[in-house]
């Protein structure tokens, strides 16, 4: 695989001058510079299928635009079959005549390509006709049910497709103008069925990749095993890390796995019935009753979490409703915990109402209300090694 280096560019660059003069976009003009650079190496055998295009930073430096502008022109290459992008590799010109090509592993339709049928069905439905202004992306979003970013994307398809024109108007706002009547738009006809739609849902990648994670997971891991990092779940799918963690979001409801952030990462713990009981597990973990986590296992929560319960059964054997805790650092020496720890737990003990928080020349940690002894103890006679002396 060869690296192609800005130096070996051989055309010149686009001129955005005539493309503000016909109210088209940078984007837009850098696409059509990539289409023209691509072809012609290809023509000349200078360019090969398989070659790897500079990094986005480096072409946005070389034509002196912005990394996004160059991101949303390489990403409109992509959708027309030039490119394809691999998650820590790059973006490697491919065939665009090979269908293989031009979808992802396992990809039968995007959201983006939902979007965009719902889209055209929003314009028939409105009745809209050519020169109609549409509504904002966000607008248009919540008409059909989906993220502003798919709105945006799909709109986007739509400009290249013809059936929308981007204006540019003098405040340097774009808008998107309908380029046809509602009666020219096609649409497929299964595509018209909500049966067929609603299939094309289910087939999107990331509920694809749900099923093949679950079934890797089950597979390779133990319960309470920590798995590895979406990051390598996204090399090994060849599909991007975001595109991971919306199946990983769908494995996380349904309570196959439990994520925390940073360094805590994430367990297998196939609890998709919350009546459920892992075998063997219920003696080493228990749930925590009432600091808001009661389907969190303590065992792998954050610090503070954990930290919680301590205080709160320092409370119960060394104080009363009223009393004034010690600082934060004293209880932090106490319990061999960061002071950040300590306040985290703090804080959460303040939103339930068991703690008050006072600054000034009284200032100080007082208890509000004495947390219930079960609260405090039921969790902590299955883990002995926490209690407070």
């Amino acid at each position: 695989m060869r690296k192609i280096e800005i130096t070996e560019i051989h055309i010149q660059s686009p001129d955005f001058k005539s493309g503000i003069l016909n109210n088209q976009p940078k984007d837009r003009t850098i696409l059509n510079w990539l289409i023209q650079w691509v072809e012609d190496g290809l023509n000349k055998d200078i360019l090969h299928f398989g070659d790897l295009i500079p990094s986005k930073k480096e072409l946005a430096k070389y034509l002196n635009v912005s990394t996004g502008t160059l991101q949303n022109a390489v990403k409109y290459a992509e959708d027309l079959g030039y490119f394809k992008s691999r998650q820590c590799i790059g973006t490697i010109i491919v065939d665009k005549n090979n269908p293989q090509n031009l979808t992802m592993t396992g990809k039968v339709t995007s959201k983006k390509d939902v979007a965009v049928f719902k889209i055209k069905k929003y314009i028939i439905e409105q009745k809209l006709k050519k020169g109609d202004i549409l509504p904002a992306a966000r607008v248009i979003a919540n008409e059909i049910d989906t993220s502003q970013n798919t709105s945006r994307l799909a709109l986007d398809v739509l400009v290249r497709e013809g059936v929308l024109i981007q204006s540019v108007s003098t405040m340097n706002k774009s808008t998107k103008v309908l380029n046809c009547d509602y009666t020219d738009i096609q649409i497929k006809k299964n595509e018209d069925d909500t049966k067929n739609e609603s299939k094309k849902e289910k087939d999107t990648l990331s509920k694809q990749l749900y099923t093949k994670i679950k079934q890797y997971i089950s597979k390779n891991y133990k319960l309470n095993d920590k798995i590895m990092p979406n990051a390598d779940f996204a090399k090994m799918f060849n599909v991007s890390v975001r595109t991971i963690n919306d199946a990983m979001k769908r494995l996380n409801k349904e309570k196959i796995i439990f994520s925390l952030r940073g360094r805590y990462g994430t367990r297998y713990i196939n609890e998709p019935d919350k009546t459920k009981k892992m075998a063997g597990e219920k003696s080493k973990f228990m749930s925590n009753p009432k600091s808001g986590t009661s389907n969190i296992k303590i065992s792998y929560s954050y610090d503070w979490q954990r930290v919680l319960d301590q205080i709160k059964k320092y409370m119960i054997t060394h104080h009363e409703a009223g009393d004034k805790l010690p600082s934060m650092k004293n209880l932090s020496n106490t319990l061999n915990v960061s002071t950040n720890t300590i306040r985290r737990a703090v804080n959460e003990m303040v939103k339930q109402g068991i703690l008050f928080c006072q600054r000034g020349k009284h200032g100080g940690i007082y208890i509000v209300e004495m947390p219930a002894k079960e609260d405090a103890y039921q969790w902590l006679a299955l883990n002995p090694k926490f209690l407070v002396q």
